[in-house]
């Protein structure tokens, strides 16, 4: 079993989280009313577009690398970067974050000097999720290989984002109770090879190998009642992929933001997968975020929860994690805890 540790410096993306918990009202284009939204307003005020990605993800990046573990002295040893841009950037400029991203990693020789090889993923909420499953098929293909880097920012609050999603019925806001608040965040996370759970150090947290599925229909808007069998099948993949069983999870985690919607299709799957499986119920912790921040996402759950652990503000073992992005695709992992 190949398994990944994250760095242990949570603060990487615990300053956007502090952001995002400051909703405020914003006025959109066509509409009366304004939305609730849940940006990073004292960072990307007045940015757009690629400016305003990199107001976020410069800072991400270097306090991950300045925090970070010794990586392998041995030059030869490689190195995977992994990019998740959001869908909604265009292709020149994402090859211009691309490039921006190889900047701010320069002066952090330990790790610049290295073999790399770099990825760029454009994806939605599930795409820390896809990121990592990458990085396993890496990892697996390649014994040399031994450090990950996953960098991801998203903005469902850039203004042409935001006034697609709110022409589109997206948002939440009067008359329109099953929408979401808008957010945005930028995480970066570096992973290590081990071999087994036993191999990561006393406080450290393994990243299991995640489960990826795309629903056949769409989940919302326009299904009532959207199919649970892709998130039971996720769930179980995840559960799967580390040999484990509902009763050694210890919590549940998802972006779940009380909508409707959402709230039908995880209780039925979770009822599938956990509640009818044990009697040790694990504590679940649906909306931790409050807005939807894209395809940053898993980093920020996943440093969360080891932040929540270190801190001893609560007792993390292992995590069910998810995510559940509107037109189908679904994705989950586990997170555990070093039994050290």
């Amino acid at each position: 079993m190949v398994t990944a540790i994250g760095n242990s410096t949570p603060q990487t993306i615990a300053s956007w989280v502090a952001e995002a918990r400051r909703t405020r009202r914003i006025l959109v284009n066509g509409f009366a009313d304004p939305f609730t939204i849940a940006d990073c307003n004292t960072v990307t005020s007045n940015l757009a577009g690629l400016d305003r990605l990199e107001a976020m993800l410069a800072s991400a990046v270097a306090e991950a690398l300045d925090g970070a573990f010794e990586v392998d002295p041995i030059e030869s040893a490689e190195c995977l970067e992994i990019l998740v841009a959001p869908v909604w950037l265009d292709n020149q400029a994402c090859n211009q974050l691309n490039e921006l991203l190889t900047t701010w990693i320069c002066p952090y020789t330990a790790w610049s000097n290295k073999p790399r090889t770099r990825l760029v993923v454009k994806a939605g909420s599930t795409g820390c999720w896809m990121a990592l499953e990458h990085a396993y098929q890496a990892l697996l293909s390649n014994p040399a290989l031994n450090h990950v880097l996953i960098a991801a920012v998203d903005s469902q609050c850039e203004p042409t984002v935001l006034q697609a999603a709110a022409s589109e019925g997206f948002l939440l806001r009067k008359g329109n109770a099953q929408g979401y608040v808008a957010g945005e965040a930028a995480g970066c996370l570096i992973l290590q090879r081990a071999n087994d759970i036993n191999d990561v150090p006393a406080g450290g947290f393994a990243l299991h190998r995640p489960a990826l599925v795309k629903a056949p229909l769409r989940l919302w808007p326009g299904n009532e009642y959207a199919d649970p069998t892709p998130l039971t099948q996720v769930l179980f993949g995840a559960l799967q992929a580390c040999a484990m069983d509902a009763i050694h999870i210890s919590h549940l985690e998802s972006d779940m933001d009380g909508s409707e919607w959402r709230a039908q299709l995880e209780s039925t799957a979770l009822d599938r997968v956990i509640f009818n499986k044990t009697t040790a119920l694990p504590q679940w912790r649906p909306a931790t975020l409050f807005g939807q921040p894209g395809n940053a996402s898993g980093i920020i759950y996943w440093l969360l929860l080891t932040m929540l652990h270190q801190n001893q503000i609560e007792r993390i073992n292992t995590v069910l994690n998810w995510s559940i992005e509107p037109s189908g695709e679904i994705a989950a992992c586990v997170l555990e805890r070093s039994p050290h």
